[in-house]
């Protein structure tokens, strides 16, 4: 038989480095070249080998493995607790990219190993994105909405990249929420929400924190706004006098609800005539400067 054999305990070498370079490098996806070119004599291979105790062919094959492109997949024979964050939480880093698309190489030959967050999230497409020190709020890039926030003074600047509209609130509508810190009532967490009773002490003790949202939003609470349906025991939580005088009243004003003359905004005064239009001659209202409240004293209460 002609030809030339690669000797058995070269072969036998040749598996066990393989092997090991595998499971160093296989989760690589393209390990950075070595240094000897791909076209390269095999005299020189020869000789490059020899200096290191590595045979021509184990040398060859080390170079075709080193630069063997694998799959995702293979990223899992490695790390496990990645993958399993990237399943619970991982938003669009699990729906719209892979690994390979973030860690482009690996250590020990590869030096793109950590991404930077611009090489997806350019700063000139949002605000947001010029923000320094991501990992400051999304500290594990494989759950980038599990967002954890410091309560310093700065974070208020960041949270406004992505929600305007409540600085915006904020400045429209001053009050004290407005000069707190936005982690005072977001705190720690992204989506913690304090609820109001946790520092305000409720207008009436049957009231809860949902019935709050009814009338004050909490970026603008003082501009008190609520539904034409509202229930009037939620006015009487404040209005303790006005709602008992309604309740006792005989005239038909004491049948409506109080959102019915008082529409939609706190405080809204309607005037008599919005529904009474013109019920005397020009005459009578003349006599009284059409100050209706001369006669009628009180609308919570009228005298007829």
């Amino acid at each position: 038989m002609s030809g030339k054999f690669i000797n058995p305990g070269v072969i036998s070498k040749v598996l066990l480095v393989t092997s090991l370079t595998f499971s160093f490098f296989g989760c690589v996806q393209t390990q950075p070249a070595p240094p000897a070119a791909a076209n390269i004599e095999t005299a020189k291979v020869s000789a490059e080998a020899g200096k290191k105790g590595v045979s021509a062919e184990e040398k060859i094959l080390m170079d075709t493995q080193a630069q063997t492109e694998l799959q995702n997949t293979d990223c899992t024979k490695c790390h496990d607790s990645q993958p399993a964050d990237i399943k619970r939480n991982g938003g669009k880093h699990k729906t719209e990219i892979a690994c390979l698309d973030c860690h482009l190489e690996h250590l020990p030959l590869g030096t793109k190993t950590i991404p930077q967050c611009s090489m997806c999230h350019d700063s000139g497409t949002q605000v947001h994105f010029t923000l320094p020190n991501c990992l400051g709020c999304h500290r594990n890039p494989h759950t980038p909405l599990d967002v954890t926030v410091d309560d310093v003074p700065p974070v208020s600047v960041g949270c406004k990249t992505c929600h305007p509209e409540k600085g915006e609130e904020f400045k429209n509508f001053p009050s004290i929420h407005a000069t707190k810190n936005c982690t005072f009532c977001h705190p720690t967490k992204h989506k913690r929400i304090k609820k109001c009773l946790e520092c305000h002490q409720p207008h009436a003790d049957f009231l809860t924190y949902e019935d709050c949202l009814s009338c004050h939003k909490p970026h603008s609470p003082l501009n008190i706004q609520y539904a034409d349906d509202i229930k009037s025991k939620y006015c009487g939580a404040c209005h303790t006098e006005i709602a008992e005088m309604l309740s006792k009243s005989k005239a038909k004003h004491g049948t409506f609800n109080c959102a019915f003359c008082h529409k939609t905004k706190h405080p809204t005064v309607p005037n008599c005539s919005d529904c009474h239009k013109q019920p005397h001659d020009t005459g009578m209202l003349n006599s009284f400067n059409s100050d209706c409240l001369k006669c009628h004293r009180n609308p919570h209460d009228l005298v007829f």
